[in-house]
């Protein structure tokens, strides 16, 4: 009986010796795997703002939201894959105010498109890099695109400055004058007609 007894606690040993040795590789295969994931990221994790006019610089040396936003992505993790999502949730909080918060001189429906596209490309890399199964490529092509889209602002805030630096022609403004003098007088004469109209249509109705 006793022989039986060894021989039973020897083979459960000999099973969770076995579930533990299989634990303990999955472990060490998805340290492996995240490990590799960080260092790819790690490589690839540099944001480029551009060289922008002097003019642009003036203008947003004051946009507290878009100093805040562009040091935290510049600002680059370097111990562990933790560090990369807390970094990606910080900046992803930074990056929601920024189309509200815009320059009045920028603040068009060009800019402001171009930068609720960016804190949307943001937001996704944020969902990606919190996924337990991270999708390395995804999460690599994320980068480059937020790349291009930050470009992409400073590319339309130089064409601004170039737009309002551009001299008007000689007599545009007269033109423009001109132009808004006929338009108040059409519409005053439009109003005129429309009045005379509605008193025509009271004296029928009295004379009736």
């Amino acid at each position: 009986m006793k022989y039986i007894v060894t021989l039973f606690i020897l083979f459960l040993s000999l099973i969770s010796c076995n579930d533990y040795s299989e634990q303990n590789e999955k472990s060490l295969k998805l340290a492996e795997k995240k490990e590799a994931v960080f260092k790819n990221i790690s490589k690839k994790w540099l944001f480029i703002f551009p060289e922008a006019k002097p003019e642009v610089n003036k203008t947003i040396e004051n946009w507290n939201e878009w100093e805040q936003f562009k040091r935290e992505l510049q600002e680059k993790p370097k111990t562990s894959l933790l560090a990369f999502q807390l970094k990606v949730k910080t900046v992803s909080k930074k990056s929601d105010s920024l189309s509200l918060t815009v320059p009045e001189s920028f603040n068009i429906p060009q800019v402001r498109s171009r930068l609720v596209t960016l804190n949307t490309k943001i937001k996704s890399l944020d969902t990606y890099i919190h996924l337990d199964e991270i999708p390395e490529k995804r999460v690599l092509k994320l980068i480059t695109e937020i790349n291009e889209e930050i470009k992409g602002v400073y590319t339309q805030w130089n064409e601004i400055i170039i737009k309002k630096a551009i001299p008007k022609e000689v007599g545009e403004d007269d033109m423009i004058r001109a132009l808004d003098t006929t338009r108040l007088a059409n519409k005053k004469f439009q109003e005129k007609v429309i009045e005379d109209e509605k008193n025509q249509q009271l004296e029928q109705k009295d004379s009736i």
